[in-house]
């Protein structure tokens, strides 16, 4: 998933509660879980859409530890993070384990522009970014735009394995950008049991009651983890892959046109990770449609949705610690880029997260998931959700 100048989010779970500084990987997973599922709930409806909640939050949380007063606290309540000792604390443990997530590859780089000459970061920003972001820094002229645009550019394609590109435009860049933050974030993993294709067949999928359209489905039996919510009316499946330390989680609704219910009840608070707790082990006849999608989403419309507007402001965005000088800055540019294919082997999925700031100027004993209609994919490590992924079948 991509994000570009600005920040970004997506998926599901439970509200925070805690009030302590010290925040844990769990806790900051279920921050991200529910702030994900409000921004699922206000994606487009009417198509397949892929998205990186971690990869916002990096960014998110970062421009938070520069901002002061309205901005700050906006950014706190939509984070679910109490303070800013907690998001020092949270993501520099989170940093630590994704780096040391097996069996699959997860790439987290965090990179902060700056305008060259005598700008810089603020001090006590500059010095969270490297040590809790662990970001690089590099002076750039945006007056060019063109080529600052292509600096940022090739960086994020060589972190995604260049599958995000074209992140920046030029037009977003010129002699009053100060700042571009980016997150780049990819993943690939391969399952620990694999689909066979010659098991892979065109199928009916349900858009809805009365349209279907045939997409190639992958079919296995096999041992998963697997459970039923009643509340959510869902069935849940968990796919690992190979270490075991990372998984893609299926929420199928059980009604065809029951995803749009499901995302509701997720942003308003539902507590999913109690209903995975719950889940087993046992033998379930697995049909998930392959596919590949790419998604590009305009922040800058969304996150005000969301509570987080003040950022936007001309006027009076708050973000009067980013630098090193007292200068106005706002956020002039959101938008995130997404990228994710599943087959038969795996799942490789990629995302970036920018942000720009402007001066002012067969039959077996045992369930059957058989995802032919719209649903949720969570790709989760180290209980740590990455991307989610609304499929529609269009």
């Amino acid at each position: 998933m991509w994000i570009r100048t600005s920040f970004c989010i997506s998926v599901l779970f439970a509200a925070v509660q805690t009030v302590s500084s010290n925040m844990d990987s769990k806790a900051l997973s279920a921050s991200i879980a529910k702030f994900s599922a409000r921004f699922c709930n206000e994606l487009d409806k009417t198509k397949n859409v892929v998205s990186s909640p971690l990869s916002a939050e990096f960014v998110l949380a970062l421009v938070a530890l520069g901002s002061e007063g309205a901005a700050h606290s906006e950014l706190l309540k939509g984070l679910g993070i109490p303070n800013d000792d907690a998001i020092r604390s949270a993501f520099t443990s989170v940093s630590q384990k994704l780096r040391a997530v097996k069996g699959v590859t997860l790439n987290v780089a965090n990179k902060v522009y700056i305008k060259d000459g005598d700008y810089d970061l603020n001090e006590q920003l500059k010095t969270d970014a490297i040590k809790v972001f662990d970001a690089g820094l590099e002076k750039v002229n945006f007056d060019d735009g063109a080529a600052a645009a292509n600096l940022i550019n090739q960086w994020v394609e060589s972190k995604t394995n260049k599958k995000i590109k074209d992140l920046i435009t030029s037009d977003c860049l010129n002699q009053d950008t100060r700042l571009v933050l980016v997150n780049a974030l990819y993943f690939k993993g391969t399952w620990s049991k694999q689909f066979d294709p010659n098991n892979t067949s065109d199928q009916p999928f349900y858009i809805n009651e009365q349209t279907t359209v045939d997409v190639p489905m992958m079919y296995r039996e096999g041992d998963y983890w697997y459970g039923e919510s009643q509340e959510l009316g869902v069935q849940l499946l968990r796919i690992t892959y190979v270490g075991d330390d990372a998984s893609m989680l299926i929420v199928l609704p059980n009604e065809i046109s029951g995803l749009d219910a499901v995302l509701a009840k997720l942003a308003d608070g539902f507590d999913l990770m109690a209903e995975l707790d719950k889940m087993h082990e046992t033998k379930v006849q697995v049909s998930i449609p392959k596919f590949k999608i790419e998604s590009e989403i305009d922040l800058g419309e969304l996150l005000p949705k969301l509570g987080i507007k003040t950022i936007f402001d001309k006027a009076n965005s708050g973000l009067t610690k980013m630098l090193n000088k007292p200068e106005s800055l706002f956020v002039s540019k959101a938008i995130q880029k997404a990228f994710i294919e599943v087959n038969e082997e795996g799942a490789e999925a990629a995302a970036a997260t920018g942000m720009v700031f402007v001066a002012m100027s067969a039959i077996i004993d045992g369930p059957r998931l058989n995802a032919d209609r719209p649903f949720l994919t969570i790709v989760v490590a180290d209980n740590t959700l990455h991307f989610s992924t609304i499929y529609r079948g269009k």
